[in-house]
């Protein structure tokens, strides 16, 4: 890709983040930042100890680079895990919130190490293959060259070493580039007038995310709709970039896995083919994300009875270490087998899952109507508070965060 587009997408995007830094997550709380470090530092624990299955103790006395760090409260977290950082990040009023993040909270500050640079202007002939753990999260979707930032991030990392990788997804972004369109249909393009119609139409979306991670409003405003380069990365997209670089998927979060993945405990777990494949009904669904992960489950459960987990389980039971001497009467086998079947509704497994898309999707096809036909803020706003899908809740799915090992 031509270098010059590359400096103008990282201009176009620094200058919108020196405004208002989409990174700050407690730094700028002065009463009761040590609570609200906490409680971003339980979150960050749960995400690797939980979600990626990548604990903590893993990072004890690891190198790790992180690109991108903007103001370091996320890799604070690592660093307070035992790991010896390097962060890199092109804003130097970020990093120097970064540098007085790591002396606040962390011990031996002075062994992590901040480098001002873009992430295309490093060193690789020094810091090729110097890293235990190469890492970045949300910055990808913001460069003008998504493949050639990860073939960088790999580089970074020694031949039996893990990348972490983290960004947006294509489809559980749709929510959010249907807001982008609206935006700058109705609100024109300066900040100003983007900030402005943000909250008439999309206060309670804002509000639901201050509410999960306490930035200001004007950087959430800013990190999603101000901010123009945001080419955020499908599962084929990323899994594209592991393949070239010969990165093995390890795990994310939010899972990837598809139904009933995984036949033994000799199947291959890291199968990318059948992964990218199960992975096309885990986007979609991301797509379309409302209340979370119980709702996602009320899409499957039951298989419309609420008998036939029932019946299903008393098979099984019934056929529970057969032997030879204490066979099961062949009736009863039979009964409970045509109890299974009787406990099926007519309907299909995925008739709920279905009806959240096709009510998704009237919405959408709703919303786009009164944009074009430019109806007035305050009627789109009331029309978008009756959905029942578009716009409410998480609204999408809008990070994913991959592990994966470069093998020796």
């Amino acid at each position: 890709m031509d270098k010059t587009l590359l400096k103008e997408t990282e201009k176009e995007t620094l200058g919108t983040f020196k405004k208002h830094r989409p990174s700050e997550y407690f730094s700028h709380k002065i009463d009761n930042s040590q609570n609200y470090f906490r409680d971003h530092d339980e979150r960050v624990e749960n995400l690797y100890r939980f979600g990626l299955t990548f604990p903590p103790e893993f990072f004890d006395g690891r190198s790790l680079i992180d690109l991108g760090c903007g103001t370091g409260e996320h890799t604070v977290s690592l660093a307070r895990w035992g790991a010896i950082c390097t962060l890199v990040e092109m804003n130097m009023d970020a990093l120097n919130v970064a540098r007085n993040v790591f002396s606040s909270f962390t011990e031996n500050a002075g062994r992590h190490t901040f480098i001002n640079s873009s992430l295309f202007d490093l060193d690789l002939d020094r810091l090729r293959g110097q890293f235990d753990i190469a890492h970045s999260r949300g910055v990808f979707t913001h460069v003008a060259d998504k493949r050639l930032a990860f073939d960088i991030l790999t580089e970074l990392a020694k031949p039996g070493g893990y990348v972490i990788y983290g960004d947006r997804n294509t489809a559980g972004g749709v929510q959010e580039m249907l807001q982008r369109y609206a935006i700058y249909r109705l609100g024109g393009q300066s900040d100003e007038k983007i900030v402005e119609t943000a909250e008439v139409l999309f206060s309670k979306d804002i509000d639901r995310s201050q509410k999960a991670v306490p930035r200001t409003r004007e950087a959430i405003i800013f990190d999603r709709w101000v901010i123009q380069q945001q080419d955020d990365p499908s599962i084929q997209d990323v899994f594209n970039f592991f393949d070239s670089n010969g990165i093995k998927f390890v795990s994310s979060w939010p899972r990837i896995d598809f139904l009933g993945r995984g036949s033994s405990t000799f199947s291959n777990p890291s199968n990318p083919n059948l992964i990218v494949r199960g992975a096309g009904l885990i986007e979609s669904i991301w797509m379309i994300l409302n209340q979370g992960e119980e709702e996602n489950l009320s899409s499957f459960e039951n298989f419309g009875n609420p008998d036939f987990f029932s019946a299903v389980n008393e098979l099984s039971s019934l056929l529970r270490n057969l032997r030879y001497d204490s066979l099961p009467d062949y009736n009863l086998i039979g009964q409970k087998a045509s109890n299974a079947r009787d406990a099926l509704s007519d309907g299909l497994v995925l008739d709920r899952l279905l009806l959240r898309f096709r009510v998704f999707f009237e919405e959408v096809v709703t919303f786009l109507e009164m944009v074009d036909s430019g109806e007035s803020l305050p009627r789109i706003r009331d029309t978008i508070d009756s959905f029942s899908i578009l716009f409410q809740g998480f609204a999408g799915v809008r990070h994913v965060d991959y592990v994966g090992y470069k093998p020796v």
